[in-house]
């Protein structure tokens, strides 16, 4: 055998295994194609027969919204699940008397173990965390209806106290709460409500009031009466406290981070020092000596003169300055809304 009949045999194998992978191949890709041909006309036909079929009664159709409802219910009860587990508890067996020991009693712990900082407790011993009307030689017994509407206020001012001090804030000026409660013939309650009135007519037609100290008129802020509608209602709080940035921040993700449902509304901070806080002269606290004449004179203006503070003798854009002399104390301002959810009953 010569040589071309070699190289037209070898040509011919090549050839025939070329055609047989092509014709695999080709086989391989007609077969899916069937398949989703197949596929697609068996939809077809099922849409065709849904949407030739009559829409009521067929039970293709009546299967089909039954299946969407009973999954739309599963998701509305997983939704309201989750949002009355963030409801703040009301009792309903709790007396007037036992609310009032509580809150006494709960008054003095908190203000026991306010946190100690920068060397002062953050509260003054006479701090009533919002319930001045209930604390002290001017306070009064509430109403039966009041008290679980009262302990729920009181169990959310205890999380943002607990809050508030795990952030190190330095110092607790406030916490305002809604005045909700019938004012009685008491001439605190009325000179309250007569300060209150100012406020009625803003926020959507509800009753101004508040807790703890006094809100500035021109910061355009009130305390209002709690929203309510069938779905949920809300109570608002007012923090008013002095801390520096970073607690702040810190306070800010705390409140976050609580299990109930909490949306802070506003948040207003007010520097109260100046940037940059000067260290103490040497003596700054002692007494002023009288001046002396001559040689003593001069010594004493000698030494004066050393014990003056030099920050640094670099170029200001080589100062590096941090902590707390370059972090002045704010006066901020935090309001906000906790919500409860109503379960949709059955």
């Amino acid at each position: 055998m010569n040589r071309s009949k070699i190289i037209l045999i070898a040509s011919a194998a090549v050839f025939l295994v070329l055609v047989g992978v092509a014709g695999a191949f080709a086989g391989k890709q007609h077969a899916s194609a069937a398949k989703a041909r197949k596929g697609r006309d068996r939809e077809f036909k099922d849409l065709e027969t849904v949407f030739r079929d009559d829409i009521f009664p067929s039970a293709t159709n009546v299967s089909v919204l039954g299946d969407n409802v009973l999954r739309l219910t599963e998701a509305r009860d997983s939704f309201e699940t989750a949002l009355t587990a963030m409801n703040v508890p009301a009792p309903t067996n709790v007396s007037e008397s036992v609310f009032m020991q509580t809150l006494q009693d709960l008054v003095v712990r908190k203000a026991k173990a306010a946190p100690l900082v920068e060397g002062k407790r953050c509260v003054s011993p006479d701090f009533a965390f919002g319930f001045e009307r209930y604390v002290g030689a001017s306070s009064r017994m509430p109403r039966k209806n009041e008290v679980p509407r009262l302990v729920q206020q009181l169990r959310v001012i205890v999380s943002l106290t607990d809050e508030m001090y795990a952030a190190n804030v330095l110092h607790i000026n406030s916490i305002g709460r809604e005045i909700f409660e019938e004012t009685g013939e008491a001439s605190s309650d009325e000179e309250e409500e007569e300060d209150s009135g100012r406020s009625r007519g803003r926020g959507r037609g509800r009753r101004g009031s508040r807790g703890g100290d006094e809100e500035p008129e021109s910061s355009g802020k009130s305390l209002l009466t709690p929203i309510s509608t069938d779905l949920y209602e809300g109570q608002h709080f007012v923090l008013r406290i002095s801390a520096r940035q970073d607690s702040v921040i810190d306070l800010l993700n705390r409140i976050a981070r609580l299990r109930y449902f909490i949306v802070v509304t506003d948040v207003r901070m007010q520097k109260v020092s100046p940037d940059v806080r000067l260290p103490a002269l040497k003596g700054e606290n002692e007494d002023k000596r009288q001046s002396r004449r001559g040689s003593d004179r001069k010594a004493e203006v000698a030494q004066e003169a050393e014990s003056i503070p030099v920050l640094s003798d670099l170029q200001p854009a080589q100062r590096l300055m941090s902590g707390p002399d370059v972090d002045p104390p704010l006066d901020v301002t935090i309001e906000l809304d906790v919500f409860n959810f109503a379960r949709e009953e059955k």
